[in-house]
């Protein structure tokens, strides 16, 4: 009997914004599969955010699965200028790039402001100004005395207030993690949210920074680098190393990179990141067409069944549901597309070659090439740290693991692990007792069913059993 169809393996974040974070729709989306809420601190205040954490933990009271916090720092950015009407630009135009002039006109030519004052110094590392990931672009003429950058226009276009800027290529003198996003990260730090993501991160040291508040702190937030430019890739071993996840955000990544690359990076680090048992969530511009239409594009599916082919642990909706039309209905986009993925995969033969760091990881890989043989709907696995359910998403098992941990905190942890549908129950002194009252809240849940096979793990006592309920 196969487990029942709605055990998505591939773990969903959905971004938080005007268009869902109102109680009915934030619960609606814990319902129809949203694991992690992303908070995304580049934009909304403090307070607005802090609603949002309380109206998720006031769902995570309801309901035995649970939603995940994760926050997102804003992160070291260059954009435009305010302006009170957008800035209309035209092909083959010439425009000055400027952090200090105020004039609408420099030498007869419009002038865009920036928000960085050594923008000029930087810009001689590459020839491309790109304006909000590439929607519009411009051919570096110059790099004047006064730190004036005069720019050529590819194509039409306009240029409104705080647009982003991309210098593709170019090493940024801007500390990846800001005085704000310092503070930001203690805000979530104290709050013991689940997951802190790090924008721009390009080096192990900026990750240890972090990881030393969170120590100081005694917190239990775990820390996702974002993976968002050139540096950051050069890396990315060693930013893998010291992350409790990874997230390849392909915004910035994919304007920072030749666009043609963007592919090959993205599969490298999701082999590296499995191979290092971390968590790689695969973001930004999954769905897009969704913030405006109800049905995804082709290429939209077909990228984010790649993402699922590959073995990604997440994929991240953003705009789709932060400020759509539609929150609800692209959620359950993706949740289909995951699951026809998943369902064609589990009829392909494959095997995925992912070394053991150590023998635990060894044991696990056996007890699932076990499952497999006796054709298990599912784990059932006894955790007091998360641990053995970790290195078991490692294997990406092609069946649930139900991990049983007392720990609400390790409960939500797991709940960007592929895979892994963690659970609180109280533990007994006793394995058997403990995996009774695990069984019985699975069966309420539905996440089995009477007449499944299933293998129990109790690691305390280091046994495996099968059995049919």
């Amino acid at each position: 009997m196969a487990p029942p169809s709605h055990l998505r393996r591939t773990k969903i974040v959905c971004t938080i914004g005007p268009a869902s974070w109102d109680s009915a729709t934030l619960h609606k989306l814990g319902e129809s599969g949203m694991n992690v809420a992303r908070l995304n601190f580049s934009h909304g205040t403090r307070k607005d955010h802090q609603q949002i954490i309380d109206r998720i933990a006031d769902y995570n009271q309801k309901h035995d699965m649970q939603i995940a916090t994760m926050l997102d720092t804003k992160g070291a950015e260059i954009r435009t200028g305010d302006v009170q009407d957008p800035i209309a630009i035209h092909k083959d135009q010439e425009v000055v790039f400027s952090s200090t002039a105020t004039s609408e006109k420099l030498d007869g030519k419009t002038v865009i402001e920036v928000s960085y004052d050594d923008f000029a110094k930087d810009v001689i590392e590459t020839d491309t100004i790109l304006i909000d990931n590439g929607e519009l672009s411009f051919d570096i003429v110059s790099v004047e005395h006064d730190g004036s950058v005069i720019a050529r226009a590819r194509e039409d276009g306009s240029i409104g207030t705080r647009r982003h800027i991309n210098l593709p290529g170019a090493d940024i003198d801007l500390p990846s993690i800001t005085e704000s996003d310092w503070e930001d990260i203690r805000f979530g730090a104290e709050q013991n949210l689940d997951f802190l993501a790090l924008s721009f991160i390009r080096s192990a040291e900026e990750v240890q920074q972090v990881r030393a508040m969170l120590d100081e702190l005694n917190s239990t937030s775990k820390i996702i680098s974002k993976i968002e430019t050139q540096k950051g890739v050069k890396n990315i071993k060693a930013i893998i190393d010291v992350s409790d996840a990874i997230m390849v955000a392909r915004g910035d990544l994919g304007a920072d990179l030749p666009f043609e690359d963007l592919p090959a990076v993205q599969d490298e680090i999701v082999c590296r990141c499995k191979d290092a048992g971390k968590p790689v969530i695969i973001a930004t511009h999954m769905l897009e067409s969704m913030k405006e239409h109800p049905v995804p594009t082709r290429a939209e599916v077909t990228d984010t069944a790649h993402a699922v082919a590959t073995g990604v642990d997440a994929t991240m909706l953003s705009g789709e549901t932060a400020s759509g039309k539609h929150p609800l209905v692209a959620l359950n986009a993706m949740v289909r597309i995951h699951l026809a993925t998943e369902d064609h995969l589990a009829r392909l033969e494959k095997a995925y070659e992912i070394r053991f760091k150590d023998s635990e990881e060894e044991e696990m890989d056996s007890a699932i090439s076990l499952a497999l043989e006796q054709e298990a709907d599912a784990f059932i696995v006894i955790t007091e740290t998360g641990r053995t359910a970790r290195h078991m998403s490692k294997f990406r098992p092609e069946i649930p693991v139900i991990a049983l941990t007392k720990n609400r905190v390790i409960q939500r942890s797991l709940l960007l692990h592929y895979g892994v549908y963690p659970l609180c129950v109280d533990f007994d002194t006793s394995d058997d007792v403990t995996m009774k009252l695990g069984v019985q809240k699975a069966l309420e849940l539905g996440l089995i069913a009477k007449g499944h096979t299933i293998v129990l793990l109790k690691d305390r006592a280091n046994r495996m059993e099968i059995e049919t309920i």
